[in-house]
């Protein structure tokens, strides 16, 4: 199965695209899909993903328009329903 990953910002920039598409299975971790982005894409993982496993805070994973921070974390699974977005933080005035 395939799922789309909607980019915006800087996320564009690095991967050259506004979206992705990024193969998995439903039930599977949102650790595991940005391992599979890594893979594909090292240097958008890169901003995602520290080489600890965590989080580098540059980039907000949503999950079907919920930060997955107020969900279970990387241990969030995802659904074939389930829209993903990559977004910088941002603030304004």
């Amino acid at each position: 199965m395939v799922k789309k990953v909607r980019l915006f910002a800087t996320l564009r920039d690095v991967a050259g695209c506004k979206e992705i598409e990024v193969p998995f299975e439903d039930g599977e971790t949102v650790r595991t899909f940005i391992d599979t982005i890594s893979e594909m894409m090292p240097a958008l993982g890169d901003e995602i993903i520290t080489p600890d496993g965590e989080l580098t805070g540059q980039v907000h994973v949503m999950v079907h328009g919920r930060n997955i921070h107020w969900l279970n974390g990387l241990d969030t699974t995802i659904s074939e329903r389930d829209e993903l977005v990559l977004m910088p933080p941002s603030a304004g005035g």
